[in-house]
Order: C-alpha cells, then structure tokens, then sequence
C-alpha cells in the first residue's frame, strides 16, 4: 500500500505536487496556514469588486500550465498583444503587428526607438520561438538589462518599452533579473498570451483543489517545527507523517532548509480603484515610461480584461508599484492619482480608492534561475522533500513544475 504524503502549504506547488501524487495513487493530505489554497494566488471580493492580491497573469504558452490545467473551464480572458505607453509628450501603442495587425500604423510610427528596433524585436521573438527550453536556460546568464543593449536595442526602446514592461514583470525597476528568464517570458509572448480567468485569478487554485479527494486540504494549521517523521504545529498539534514536502515561500518554514541566496525576494504594492469611466477602452497594460516617473509602474482596467472583475456599469482600475513605499495607503493613492492627471486628467479624481495590496514576498530573486533543479535540491532527506517556484524561477509554471518534479521523485523512490 502506498503511504500517506504530508504537504506543508497549499500553494500553487503544494497542489500541484498533491495532484500529481493523488494521480500516482497516493493518498495525500494538506497543511495550510491560511483560510484557503492559493499561497500568493488569492482574489477577494470587496463590493462586488474581484481584487486579486497584485497584478498577476498567466502565460497562455506556459508547458506546465497547458498540461495540468483546463483554461476551457477557466474561461481565460486574454489581453491584447502589446502595450500602451505613457511618456513625457503623450501616450503611444505598440504591439507585434502579426498577432495585432490593427496595430500595425499605430506601432511602426510610435515614438518608441527606430524601425531597427521594431524589427530587431521580430527577429528576436522569431529566435526564442525556435529554441528549446534546455537550450535557453543553458545560455550564460547576465543582468537583463545588459542583454537588452547587447540584442542591440537602442537606449530609447529599453527606455520607452523594455525596461517600463519587464520591471513591471520582475517586480524590479533595473532589470538586474537574469537574461535567460527575459528569454523565457519573452519566448512565452511571442507564442501566446497574458490572460487571466473570468472569476479571478484564484480560479487556478480552486481548480487544482477540485482535482483532489475532498478534505484533503486542512486549513488553519500553520506548521512551526519538523522533527523526523513529525509534523509539529503552532497550536499544538502534532502529525505523524510518512513523507513530507515543504511547500512554503522561501522566507516562511522552507528557509529552514534551502539557502540564504535562494530566501532573497522582490516586494510589491497593487492598488485597486473604483472608477465611472475608464481611462482606456483597451484590454492591456499600460506602461509608465516618463522621465519623472515615482508612483505608477503599470495600470491595468481589468473590468477592460473580464467585465466579472467589477460590478456592472463599474470600472475596476489595477495600479501597481515595485517595492513597499513608506507612506500610508491614502497618500499612495493620492500621489498615484496625482502622477496620472498628465494623461487622464480631471477624471482621476473621480477614482475611489478600494484596497492597498502591500505584499512583501511578491516574487522571488531571479538574478540566477533554472528550468531543472537537481535531486540535491529537492530531496533534503529519505522522508523530507522542498518544492516551490524558488528552486527555478519566479512563475506560475516553476511552481507547478517544482510540484511536478518532487511527485515523480517521491514516486520514483518507492520504485513502483
């Protein structure tokens, strides 16, 4: 008989390692901290608003994510392919004129960098769709911002669209993340989608969690201690387990067991408003790439993305920051308002704000990343596993991956 898998947090890894090993035969059961699944993937619904806790999407072009999940029942709703800029004289769209031929005029006259750099940026996506994922991750590693000047992308392209849309994806304003994860996101756009299920993004959750046995999942039992085969904790608790996965963010009770340089994070803050009009029709993100930029990194309308993100007739407004500023939730909301009047003028003030999203682990560090993580890795001892994104790289995928991989290596210990 197969024995019992014990997995400490029910985050995006946590369930897809328990998914993989329900699917193996193997009966599992769930520690999770918080009032639900999800780990950083939560959405909560504050007067009708569907606010997920920071921006976030899925890549529709993910592997791991087109194996596990049904994005039929996920109903994915897709951004548009490309941006709208703010910059010091206006505002611009830019897209990839083949995925989005009605912006072809728009993109080939945007103030953004020369033709060379509209069509280096072709001839690199043509590139990354043709390389392997092995091959891409085995490339030497450099900040993102030297491999950007060393594809040749003149300082006003980085400027007035690379460096506005990636800080906004790392969660870091000077693209010291890792080439090879830029080649990787950049891979996944030029094969598909930014997309986000209608109901919210913990849709994703709520659809691994419906893969499993019910009451698989205990919820509100924060874990403080593993000794041996036990699992001890904070309210007294104790389990006796078979074999145990971690499945925590790197700073909570995975720390105990992965290295100092893997526990390194990026913050961020997402701030919702209510609004009566909204300040695009379109369904993208829209970029901050002015000189004087200090409070805007990205604005989403997400009731543009899925109109179940608002009530009806509402506009649901995402605004998101890197870092965790030292002012309180109102003054935030102000000075972001403040700094879009350049654009949307007078209309801003009318913007309600809903809630501030100050989340201090957001992602984590991506200087180095990996697309395989060695067994040394995963395997802390004969009945004690680790998995999450922080093994790999910061995406949904990693951690799905992560799940994935520790399934097949606990399966593959048991030699059945």
């Amino acid at each position: 008989m197969k024995p019992t898998i014990t997995i400490i947090g029910a985050g995006i890894s946590g369930l897809s390692a328990a998914v993989n090993l329900h699917q193996k035969g193997y009966k599992i059961q769930i520690l999770e901290a918080t009032d639900r699944a999800g780990g950083r993937i939560k959405t909560d619904i504050i007067d009708g608003f569907r606010l997920d806790r920071g921006f976030q999407v899925i890549l529709t072009e993910y592997p791991e994510t087109k194996s596990l999940l049904d994005y039929k029942k996920l109903n994915l709703k897709r951004f548009l392919p490309g941006a709208t800029v703010l910059y010091d004289k206006g505002q611009f769209e830019i897209a990839d004129p083949f995925r989005r031929p009605t912006a072809t005029f728009s993109t080939l006259f945007a103030p953004v960098g020369s033709l060379k750099d509209k069509i280096n940026t072709l001839f690199l996506k043509n590139k990354l769709v043709k390389i392997t994922f092995p091959e891409l991750f085995k490339q030497p590693e450099i900040e993102t911002i030297a491999q950007l000047e060393k594809y040749g992308f003149s300082p006003k392209m980085i400027d007035r669209f690379y460096k506005p849309f990636f800080s906004g994806i790392f969660l870091e304003n000077d693209l010291k993340t890792s080439s090879n994860m830029f080649d990787f996101v950049m891979k996944m756009f030029s094969k598909g989608d930014a997309a986000i299920p209608e109901l919210g993004m913990e849709e994703i959750p709520k659809q691994l969690v419906a893969m499993l046995p019910a009451n698989s999942i205990q919820y509100n039992l924060k874990v403080s201690a593993i000794e041996n085969n036990k699992v001890i904790c904070e309210d007294g608790t104790t389990i006796d387990a078979d074999k145990i996965i971690i499945a925590t963010e790197a700073i909570g009770l995975a720390s105990n067991y992965i290295s100092k340089t893997k526990q390194k994070f990026h913050q961020v803050t997402n701030v919702y408003f209510e609004a009566k009009i909204a300040p695009t029709k379109k369904a993208v993100v829209v970029l901050n790439a002015s000189t004087d930029k200090k409070w805007v990194n990205n604005l989403t309308v997400m009731s543009n993305v899925s109109n179940k993100y608002a009530p009806a007739g509402k506009v649901l407004i995402s605004i998101s920051y890197n870092g965790i500023p030292a002012i309180d939730d109102a003054t935030l909301a102000e000075n972001m308002k403040t700094e879009l009047k350049k654009w949307y003028g007078n209309h801003v003030e009318d913007w309600k704000l809903l809630k501030t999203y100050r989340i201090k682990y957001a992602l984590p560090n991506q200087e180095k990343v990996a697309n395989e993580v060695p067994d040394s890795e995963i395997k802390i001892n004969d009945n004690l596993f680790i998995c999450g994104d922080h093994l790999l790289n910061g995406s949904i995928n990693a951690a799905m991956k992560s799940g994935r991989v520790v399934a097949e290596l606990i399966d593959d210990s048991f030699g059945v």
